[in-house]
């Protein structure tokens, strides 16, 4: 098809195109814009202007035109000379002429357009046809041409303008084609076509919108320009304007609100008006044209009216024509006088008024007119809101963000109106309307400045700028260095084992070798180094030792032949008996290796009988004073053990005391401790503490007995069955949703269905199945291989456990059911309430619905906060101290019959249900 129409193309103008040879190679030339006498300047050296046929021929070459051998022919014959040299000028002449002469240059570029009566009809009835399919079936032309032209030209070859006729349901038969291609070859290449000119003359839009255009009937309204601004009057209704688009008119009549305005723009962005006058004042006048002036203030990004404008021509013109000049030179000085005064030096005491807020307020603000009645309606009603919104104790602020989002500080009205509706603060129409004057300020009345009304109604502002003053006064705060100070060491060991102790308990803490330490004194390994080089060793080892323990050191490892040595090699070998035994191989392997204790007194005193009485008494005391007080006070010495050691120091422990108000004197003090002290470091352990004096929770079931329901003393721990057990671990799995097959079988690639105990441990393991060690023993006893005790038959347990999803066999009898798993419940039957009980239930959560309601109260997020483990359950005496915050006392009886209700196994407070049932009960008040 290409080919054909290629072949088509050249016989329309072939013989045109051999005829006009000159004309290709003008359009060519202009189009790439070549300078084509250059290639021939080569040949030339003398420039005489004509060249050899041969030369000729090559500079043709070089143009990288494509030529036939006839064309070269052709070209030759017409320039060639009598004596057999081509006269290249009159050729470079004839090929640039279109480069001077506009109409040779339409004259190369006319298309060579021959057709006779009938195919000239014929074209205007194809045209016609293909302009009515494109208006019927509203098609746009240009865009598929231009996807093929990716130069811009404006032409595309004949084959891609077939394809898009054809893609389009555009292309006509060949005879037909062939005369629209004649007809938009313009640039005399019969390859490419001038698609423009072709969607020029069948692509009208304007004639294919022009009925919806028709359809469309004017707005007879008559618009007046003035129609959108009102005019700035003291009696203006905004609530009839708060739908429309209104604008206030400047109220500037004068030269002084003029100046005043651009003096507040100057100060705000900070310009040196005087710069950018001189730019057209090169012979610094002081005068521009009145043109000029105009202009410098919009480049100066000052907005200015024409009406403002005016009033300045009129102050500052200097002649009366139009255009004229005007003196910029005494606009600049009446501008700067905000700044300074000229000719200050000259007068000492003039003043220079200082530059404060209301200095830029002119040009930042626009406020309408207010009487002094209204100002004072104003500010009561300002206060009305400001003590609504204390009441409440809501910050409008954010709400007002939500709707500004490039935080201008603005919002429209209607914005504005929703959002006091929706904290119920709509104000009748006559308070709106002031609310309304004073805070539109932007020469609109469709935006509000809601920075200023929350600047005025919130009460956050206030705590705000301080919290940041009190910030910004630790700004340049420079924190001094750690300096410390020297010490003396004053330890006194009861004796050399508690010194050797001591030291045992510092190199296996540190992991240490001392003798590295103290080998490199000892030159000859004589095993003796003096005093001051073991002193030396043992402070390059960070192990410091006061006079006493360094002097028993001495005592008992100085050597009696050498005066001031000491035997280093069998001080270190006592210590290091932490680790190991010297020579252990020369000891018989059923001999015990003595294991030397770490455990060392320092000075401890033991205790006495009477510290035994005075820490009972403590205790006495601290029980009734938390069971008066319904104090919790683990919570308070956890805040001091970070690391969760149980412990904490002394000083700690009597300051955690003394928080709660319960002060203890010195003796009953030191009784404690000495009662309570660990052995290792002489830490409280506050844990023992609390247990001993926190007694648990008694409540009275039907049959008379007393249950626990604080942690501290739980109840007897059950013998575990295997039946018990393995419905726990059936519980897991199905919660879990656990495949047990895949976890066993990467221990066992044979498929035995066996596996060592320990794999069988690590599997469960990572099934996140947790077991005491008692579950894993009972476990493992339960599907130990008879024959090997080291395996476990873990197929069995498989199937045993997978009972809850389906059952082995199912294949081979499709009638059998698998039994359906209902997961037990854990509630203790001693936790079921009574008729009355269920009563005074139902009222005490009547009764705490009503007042969490009411006072808006979150007691879910108090509960998770005392929740480390996330596990939705906290200690009664949490719960009861989190309700005393919230100033929700309980009874006695009332708090027994929410932890009977709420227990989880007897020994903790399931918070998560609680709160779930106690928003059911929110929900008879709304």
């Amino acid at each position: 098809m290409a080919t054909a129409l290629v072949s088509a193309g050249q016989s329309i103008i072939g013989t045109y195109v051999q005829q006009d040879i000159e004309t290709r190679l003008q359009q060519d030339v202009y189009k790439k814009q070549i300078r084509v006498r250059e290639f021939f300047t080569d040949f030339d050296r003398l420039r005489k202007g004509w060249v050899t046929e041969d030369k000729f021929r090559s500079a043709l070459s070089m143009i990288n035109f494509h030529f036939t051998k006839e064309d070269i022919e052709e070209i030759i014959r017409r320039y060639k000379l009598n004596d057999g040299l081509v006269q290249y000028t009159t050729f470079c002449n004839k090929l640039e002429e279109q480069f001077l002469n506009n109409e040779a240059k339409a004259q190369v570029f006319q298309a060579p357009q021959i057709f006779n009566q009938d195919e000239e009809d014929t074209v205007k009835r194809l045209m016609q046809a293909i302009k009515r399919k494109i208006a019927t079936k509203r098609i746009f032309l240009k865009q598929p041409f231009q996807d093929f032209d990716r130069t811009a030209c404006s032409h595309i070859t004949i084959d891609q303008f077939s394809r898009v006729l054809n893609q389009l349901g555009l292309l006509p038969k060949d005879q037909y084609l062939q005369l629209l291609i004649r007809q938009y070859i313009d640039n005399g290449n019969p390859k490419e076509v001038n698609y423009v000119k072709f969607c020029d003359d069948v692509d009208n839009v304007q004639e294919m919108l022009s009925g919806v255009i028709t359809g469309i009937k004017q707005n007879p309204k008559d618009i007046h320009p003035d129609d959108d601004f009102i005019e700035d009057k003291e009696g203006l209704d905004l609530i009839s304007t708060l739908f429309t688009s209104k604008k206030l008119t400047d109220n500037i009549n004068t030269l002084h609100q003029v100046l005043k305005k651009i003096q507040g723009d100057v100060v705000m962005k900070r310009i040196r008006i005087r710069e950018f006058f001189k730019d057209f004042d090169p012979l610094r006048k002081g005068l521009v044209t009145e043109s000029q002036f105009a202009r410098i203030l919009h480049i100066q990004n000052i907005p200015v009216s024409e009406k403002e404008i005016s009033i300045l021509l009129n102050q500052y013109k200097v002649d009366k024509i139009p255009n004229g000049q005007v003196d910029y030179n005494q606009f600049c000085e009446d501008v700067d006088k905000i700044f300074t005064i000229k000719g200050i030096d000259k007068e000492p005491q003039a003043l220079v008024p200082q530059i404060d807020d209301s200095t830029t307020l002119p040009a930042r603000r626009r406020y309408l007119q207010m009487t002094e009645q209204e100002a004072i309606q104003l500010d009561e009603l300002l206060m009305k809101y400001k003590q609504a919104i204390q009441n409440k104790r809501v910050l409008l602020k954010p709400v007002f963000e939500d709707f500004d989002k490039t935080k201008q500080g603005y919002i429209t009205t209607n914005q504005f109106l929703r959002i006091l509706n929706q904290f119920n603060l709509f104000p009748d129409p006559v308070s709106l309307n002031l609310l309304l004057k004073r805070f539109v300020d932007k020469a609109n009345l469709n935006e509000v400045n809601y920075y200023d009304f929350c600047r005025i109604v919130d009460q956050s502002d206030e705590g705000v700028a301080i919290s940041r003053s009190h910030a910004d006064a630790f700004k340049n705060y420079v924190k001094s260095d750690n300096q410390t100070q020297a010490f003396i060491r004053n330890d006194q060991p009861n004796d050399f084992e508690d010194l050797m102790a001591k030291l045992r308990r510092i190199v296996k803490e540190q992991r240490q070798r001392i003798a590295e330490f103290l080998r490199d004194f000892d030159k000859l390994r004589s095993g003796t180094i003096t005093v001051t080089q073991l002193r030396k060793g043992l402070s390059m080892a960070k192990i410091l030792l006061s006079d006493a323990e360094f002097q028993l050191i001495l005592n008992n490892f100085g050597c009696k032949d050498k005066q001031g040595f000491v035997l280093w090699k069998e001080f270190t070998d006592q210590v290091d008996q932490v680790f190991t035994t010297k020579n252990l191989e020369k000891v018989s392997p059923s001999e015990n290796v003595p294991q030397m204790s770490t455990q060392y007194n320092y000075g401890r005193v033991s205790i006495t009988e009477r510290d035994r009485q005075v820490a009972e008494v403590v205790k006495k005391k601290f029980q009734y004073f938390c069971k008066a007080t319904r104090l919790d006070i683990k919570q308070f010495f956890q805040d001091w053990d970070k690391l969760g050691r149980n412990k904490v120091s002394p000083k700690q422990f009597r300051q955690t005391l003394a928080t709660v108000n319960f002060i203890l004197s010195d003796e009953e003090f030191q009784a404690v401790v000495k009662i309570y002290a660990a052995e290792d470091d002489g830490d409280i352990r506050y844990v023992q503490f609390i247990n001993d004096t926190q007694p648990p929770l008694e409540i009275q079931t039907e049959s008379g007995a007393s249950q626990a329901y604080v942690g501290v003393k739980p109840k007897e721990k059950e013998k575990l069955q295997p039946s018990v057990l393995l419905e726990q671990i059936k519980v897991a799995v199905k919660v879990k949703r656990l495949r047990l097959g895949d976890y066993f079988k990467d221990f066992d690639p044979l498929r035995k269905g066996l596996m060592p105990t320990n794999k069988f441990r690590g599997v469960l393991s990572q099934m996140k199945i947790d077991l005491d060690q008692e579950s894993l023993d009972l476990l493992e006893t339960m599907y130990v291989v008879p024959e090997d005790p080291i395996r476990v038959n873990y197929a069995k347990f498989i199937e045993d456990v997978e009972i809850v999803f389906t059952k082995t066999g199912l294949d081979k009898d499709p009638l059998m059911k698998p039994p359906v798993h209902v997961i037990p419940t854990f509630l203790d039957p001693r936790d079921a309430l009574t008729q009355e009980e269920e009563e005074a239930l139902h009222a005490i959560m009547l009764r705490l619905g009503e007042v969490v309601r009411k006072h808006r109260i979150l007691l879910k997020p108090h509960f998770q906060d005392k929740d480390k483990t996330k596990s939705g359950k906290i200690t009664f005496t949490r719960f009861r101290s989190i309700m005393d915050f919230h100033k929700l006392p309980l009874t006695d009886d009332q708090f027994r019959v929410i932890c009977k209700r709420f227990a989880y196994q007897g020994i903790e407070f399931n918070y998560v249900e609680f709160d779930e049932i106690l928003k059911k009960y929110e929900n008879f008040y709304q």
